[in-house]
């Protein structure tokens, strides 16, 4: 025989919510987040890769 347990559906909805929301809030703040660091990170790099360019470049005696 089937034992049924309507409260078992109750809970997994509402830990799937849960994630749901959870998930959401990590993803949007790792998003807004990357939208204030990339920019600098960007720079940093193009800042070394001109100093290589630099150091590749140089004449030597």
């Amino acid at each position: 025989m089937k034992r049924r347990m309507p409260r078992l559906k109750g809970r997994r909805g509402q830990a799937m919510v849960n994630y749901a929301i959870i998930t959401f809030f990590i993803l949007g703040g790792l998003t807004g987040l990357s939208m204030i660091i990339l920019p600098q990170m960007l720079d940093a790099l193009d800042a070394f890769t001109a100093s290589m360019y630099f150091c590749v470049n140089m004449p030597l005696p």
